[in-house]
């Protein structure tokens, strides 16, 4: 039985989709106040950082300054840095010089930024797909991670990208991940790169790029039910996070359910 701790445990949240005050997601879920019960019971947990991993705002709801804002109460004051990126939910460059205060780095696009925590280098990839149902990374991209990852980190390196580079386990959600995943795989295949963490399929799954470990987080906002027919995409008020436990040799990733549940026995193990 090992016990061990992790080097560093960090937060990874996804699709908050997040409406303006007052307005109500769908007309059922008010995602704001989601999100910030959320973050308050996520800080408890004693993060050295938090991700998020794009569709930050449901499309068409101007919400990005606020949330800019309410990431930065929380680094400001907890000193709880935010690696943000954007989601194909997100207005092009909506994720901006305001996001990411953080950052030792910037790459070609606007919430491409590099970020050091205790050692580990976490690497945040604008995949774009406003407007379309897939991602993609440009040349550019595949340039500058390249270069960034010539030299390695202390404790390796994360990537977060909004669309994941592996299958959806939902039918009608196939080929909505990022486009070329072999490319990004040829680049950091020899690198420090330890795990990719990504979002957008509303449903989580585990696979692998290569070697690397790909964990899609379930949404903080509402999941799809893997249960409805092929054809159908049937979301369920349901949120969950992800613990990610970065050890010396190996990363975690534990589910977290934020909605409520009922208890059904307490056990003491001490």
């Amino acid at each position: 039985m090992t016990t061990q701790s992790p080097t560093l445990r960090l937060i990874h949240l996804s699709d908050l989709h997040l409406v303006e005050e007052g307005k109500l997601l769908r007309d059922v879920m008010d995602t704001p106040a989601r999100m910030r019960q959320a973050l308050d019971k996520l800080v408890t947990l004693d993060p050295a950082a938090i991700i998020v991993s794009g569709d930050i705002g449901q499309r068409n709801h101007y919400v990005h300054d606020d949330a800019a804002a309410y990431f930065g109460h929380f680094q400001d004051h907890l000193d709880i840095p935010f690696i943000t990126v954007s989601g194909n939910h997100d207005p092009i460059d909506s994720v901006g010089t305001a996001f990411n205060p953080a950052r030792i780095a910037s790459g070609p696009e606007l919430c491409d930024t590099v970020h050091d925590i205790h050692g580990l280098r976490i690497i945040g990839l604008d995949s774009h797909g406003v407007g379309r149902n897939f991602g993609h990374l440009t040349e550019a991209q595949h340039s500058w991670l390249a270069e960034v990852l010539q030299e390695p980190a202390v404790h390796g390196t994360l990537l977060t990208v909004h669309h994941p580079p592996i299958p959806s386990t939902t039918v009608s959600q196939r080929g909505s991940g990022l486009q070329d995943p072999e490319t990004l795989h040829d680049i950091i295949k020899d690198s420090d790169v330890r795990a990719i963490l990504s979002g957008h399929y509303h449903h989580q799954v585990a696979g692998t790029l290569g070697h690397i470990p790909v964990w899609v987080s379930g949404a903080a906002s509402y999941n799809f039910d893997l249960f409805a027919a092929p054809t159908m995409l049937r979301g369920m008020d349901d949120g969950w996070a992800t613990i990610v436990d970065v050890y010396p040799h190996t990363v975690t990733f534990s589910s977290l359910l934020l909605t409520s549940r009922q208890q059904v026995f307490t056990k003491d193990v001490s």
